[in-house]
């Protein structure tokens, strides 16, 4: 199995003297974009877009997830249990990276070799139904290669949903974490905010240019062409300002600068302007970045620390929305090849043309399994972040 390859950050980045705080917000899971692939399944009775998808989430998850582990604790006297959280955070993102994001690409491995072994059955299936009402040794021997696959299929399910109970134990500690970060987050602002009764407001207009940010970096990637390799790399601007009318500190202010051209192809309308809009976003950030700093560089620091858990937080509520879809599919396919053995498990005659029908529709679901497991490898191992 290839190894993930993350070498940097996929977020916005803010760092004053030795501050580094960072924050980024994805949208919430896109309900039309989930809402199609549920008609896809219903209305082509095969696998919607959801193993693709899982892997095309990874590299954003896994940018926010190093971003969090590398930033430094921040302190506030009014509030010094935020640094608790931070902690608390910190060890949530291990414990994706080393336990649980692992379990998907375990599940995606073992999709792939059921579709790698089915392609090298299907052959020899289709031979042995031709013959199974005039050889019942044929007949057996199909039953028997047959019922392999479908034991294959029935384990994967139970590791399926094994993998999302324990997923979703993760993500309810997860939520609770991110609300208790969030909680005590906004108590500080308050204390810091003083006098300066706009900080909510920019705090608010910074978190909805993240969210849109994201929702373009997921089109981008969710886009139909094959992942072969590509790149989303970080730059930075510095700019200085003036703290309490005459002392000043330079800020770094470091950002997505521009994704390769593997990433954004240009004869993909969708994906050319979704390019565009997150070069735009990210020239509309730095001003309110600039003015927040200037109002309250604490503040700024909470804002873009909160913006990173939640975004975290969001991004694996979307992955466990998926990981669902994923599971409808796998219990229709599993259900339909058990009608199939029930089909040759009579001592009646066979309908073999319906049965080579049923074994040229998993033939079907086989290959867009296979093509969908290795775009999640594609984006697990291709996509890097530098």
């Amino acid at each position: 199995m290839k190894k993930t390859l993350i070498s940097g950050l996929l977020v916005t980045t803010v760092s004053a003297s030795c501050i580094i705080p960072v924050g980024a917000s994805p949208t919430d899971p896109q309900q039309e974009y989930l809402n199609s692939m549920t008609q896809y399944t219903i209305s082509n009775n095969t696998l919607s877009n959801s193993i693709r998808t899982l892997g095309s989430q990874t590299p954003l998850i896994q940018a926010y997830g190093l971003v969090i582990l590398q930033q430094p604790e921040v302190k506030i006297e009014s509030m010094p249990s935020l640094t608790n959280h931070q902690i608390f955070a910190k060890n949530n993102v291990r414990e994706w990276v080393d336990e649980y994001n692992p379990m998907l690409i375990d599940l995606n491995q073992e999709m792939m070799r059921f579709s790698s072994r089915f392609g090298s059955y299907y052959s020899k299936l289709t031979e042995l139904s031709e013959e199974m009402n005039d050889n019942p040794q044929a007949k057996e021997s199909f039953q028997y290669a047959f019922g392999k696959l479908q034991a294959q299929v029935q384990k994967i399910e139970e590791n399926m949903d094994m993998t999302s109970l324990e997923l979703n134990r993760y993500h309810t500690l997860l939520i609770q974490d991110s609300e208790n970060f969030s909680e005590r987050a906004n108590a500080s602002i308050q204390a810091l905010q003083g006098v300066n009764g706009n900080i909510p407001q920019i705090r608010e207009e910074i978190k909805r240019i993240q969210d849109e940010i994201q929702a373009e970096l997921t089109i981008i990637l969710n886009r139909p062409q094959e992942i072969i390799n590509g790149s989303i790399n970080i730059g930075k601007q510095v700019f200085t300002i003036t703290v309490n009318g005459a002392q000043t500190k330079t800020v770094d202010f470091v950002s997505i600068e521009n994704l390769s051209n593997d990433l954004i192809n240009l004869s993909d309308s969708q994906v050319s302007a979704a390019a565009l809009i997150i070069q735009q976003k990210q020239q509309e950030l730095i001003p309110l970045i600039q003015q927040l700093s200037e109002t309250q560089i604490q503040a700024t620091q909470i804002t873009l620390i909160e913006d990173q858990v939640d975004g975290f937080t969001e991004m694996i509520n979307r992955q466990l929305t998926i990981l669902d879809f994923l599971k409808t599919d796998w219990k229709a396919f599993n259900n339909d090849m058990k009608e199939l053995m029930n089909m040759t498990s009579t001592d009646e005659t066979v309908d073999t043309e319906a049965l080579q029908e049923k074994l040229s529709q998993f033939k079907h679901m086989s290959d867009e399994m296979n093509k969908q497991t290795n775009q999640f490898e594609d984006f697990v191992t291709n996509v890097n972040v530098r």
